[in-house]
Formats: C-alpha cells, sequence, structure tokens
C-alpha cells in the first residue's frame, strides 16, 4: 500500500432495522457478527453486542436499533470488504439466520466517505439493487475519516 493513496477510515454500523424477526413472539434476541477486510488484509472479526444477545421487534415502532458499533478501523487505499450476519438465538430449536449483507468498496477510498442505507441520497426507498435492504433485515453504515 502505498503512503500516498492510503485514507485512514472508521466504518461504523449506525443502526439496523429488524423486518423479521424469525420468532413466534415477533421479538428476536440478536447477535451481529462482522468482517471487514481491506487491501487483501486478514479480516478484521467483531460481535454485537460483545456478550448476551439483544432483543429487537419486528414491529414497526419497535423494529429499529442504534448500535453505533465500530467494525473497522484503519488505512486503506483501494478496496475493503464488508459482511455482517444476523443470528436469532432460539432456545426451543436451532438459531435462525438473517441475510447475510455485503457490500465492496473499490477505488480511491476518499470516494467512499459517506452514510449507506436504504435510500441513502434521497431518503426515498432504495431501488431493489440496494444491498443494505435485504428481505428480513436492513442495515446502515457510516463510513467516515478516522
Amino acid at each position: 500500500m502505498s503512503e500516498a493513496s492510503a485514507r485512514k477510515i472508521r466504518v461504523t454500523v449506525r443502526a439496523v432495522q429488524i423486518l423479521d424477526s424469525l420468532d413466534v413472539d415477533k421479538i428476536g434476541e440478536f447477535i451481529f457478527w462482522s468482517s471487514v477486510s481491506s487491501d487483501g488484509g486478514p479480516s478484521v472479526e467483531g460481535r454485537y453486542p460483545a456478550n448476551g444477545h439483544m432483543k429487537i421487534s419486528e414491529e414497526p415502532v419497535f423494529n429499529r436499533a442504534v448500535l453505533n458499533w465500530v467494525i473497522f478501523e484503519g488505512e486503506v487505499t483501494d478496496h475493503l470488504s464488508v459482511e455482517l450476519k444476523g443470528e436469532e438465538e432460539d432456545r426451543f430449536g436451532g438459531n435462525d439466520f438473517l441475510t447475510t449483507y455485503e457490500r465492496e468498496f473499490q477505488g480511491p477510498a476518499a470516494d467512499w466517505l459517506g452514510r449507506y442505507g436504504p435510500g441513502r441520497d434521497t431518503g426515498d426507498e432504495a431501488d431493489e439493487d440496494d444491498p443494505e435492504m435485504m428481505s428480513d433485515w436492513r442495515v446502515t453504515l457510516l463510513v467516515e475519516t478516522a
């Protein structure tokens, strides 16, 4: 990685929204996992919350949780890969998994700065190709200079 083109960035999961809790009572006990790699380097792995789980409902008034979870902070040049997984703990059967979120950033790191979420630029609903808008949950990321 050349010093001239490297940029130190921070990637934060600002919020998640659950559309399907995968639980009969419509309140899921969730754990989120992250894996971030840059410029071909080793992955940085994370878990939220660090211990236990968090309860999130699928009911529209209660289905959004603000996390402000920093999943990556470091120098990058031209590639960053972000993967997020959600797991709903199930006391009576096997755990259920949300659709995996994946986003690849390529090109100059300065071009990646901003908010990524459903309708990220206009506030409108995003199109069906928006990776932050999955069938069972939504995610909002913030990429900023660290």
